[in-house]
């Protein structure tokens, strides 16, 4: 995980440490994301598809995209996050708007649109080139777990 303003949030740390885990081991790691910019209910990500993730003709399949588009959004929840929750996904909606190109660097923008105690609600969007590609509208339930249980 490549994290070059990493300074400009307060992470806390367990927030860090959520942070490395989600983008920096298994798919996160795997796909070479980097955390870009993180303010308050906001994250900005980005990544270049390895040649693995592309269809036979070219493109970024469209599995890889729905993965890909969990994990800005979740960064975002996790600015706003408290101490000893999970968050757990329970819906996901996804609409392509644009083809998926699959030699580009793509952009993952997060917002977090509303958390409340037990719930929150977060929206995703792939861009290339500055323009969408793809939208994520994601619903994440917010379960208590024990302390240190969660690395």
């Amino acid at each position: 995980m490549t994290t070059e303003n990493e300074s400009l949030f307060a992470w806390l740390p367990f927030q860090r440490e959520f942070l490395q885990n989600a983008l920096g081991t298994g798919y996160g790691l795997w796909c070479g994301m980097k955390l870009l910019e993180a303010r308050p209910g906001f994250a900005r990500l980005g990544f270049k598809p390895r040649a693995e993730m592309l269809t036979p003709w070219g493109t970024l399949s469209g599995s890889i995209i729905n993965g890909v588009l969990e994990m800005p959004a979740f960064v975002a929840l996790l600015t706003e996050l408290p101490e000893g929750y999970l968050p757990v996904t329970n819906d996901f909606f996804l609409q392509h708007v644009r083809p998926l190109p699959g030699d580009v660097e793509y952009e993952l923008v997060g917002t977090l649109l509303r958390r409340g105690k037990t719930m929150a609600w977060a929206e995703s969007t792939a861009l290339v080139d500055g323009k969408p590609v793809s939208y994520a509208r994601i619903t994440k339930t917010l379960a208590k777990t024990a302390a240190n249980s969660i690395t």
